[in-house]
């Protein structure tokens, strides 16, 4: 299941959450959703999870996000975590449909010209 944007603020106030932007770094510096961490989804999947979870444990619910809707590296790292067995799902309106929404952001870009990949 998707989350929503509604659900992802809600989940953010909860204990044991983690908003993990998987975009590469570059991205994330330029710009993220305020409070999220940046773990780049890697070609290796099982890489990609076996670092996140040595970086936050097991105990956690992952909450993956991207650029947006046409970006599949949210919905693919929320699977790779899962694979794992770790709990996790994806906001697929990503950074993007964030701050559209008028929602806290961050970054060196806070006003995006163009729409994210």
């Amino acid at each position: 299941m998707s989350l929503t944007k509604e659900m992802v603020r809600k989940k953010m106030r909860e204990r044991n959450v983690v908003l993990l932007n998987v975009l590469p770094e570059g991205d994330y510096v330029k710009f993220h959703i305020q409070g999220s961490y940046n773990q780049p989804l890697l070609q290796n999947r099982d890489e990609f999870a076996r670092q996140v979870e040595t970086r936050f444990g097991k105990d956690v619910f992952f909450i993956t996000y991207s650029a947006g809707i046409i970006c599949a590296a949210g919905p693919n790292a929320a699977k790779a975590l899962r694979i794992r067995g770790l709990m996790a799902d994806d906001y697929p309106g990503g950074v993007q449909e964030w701050f559209e929404s008028g929602l806290p952001t961050e970054g060196l870009h806070l006003h995006p010209t163009a729409p994210l990949r």
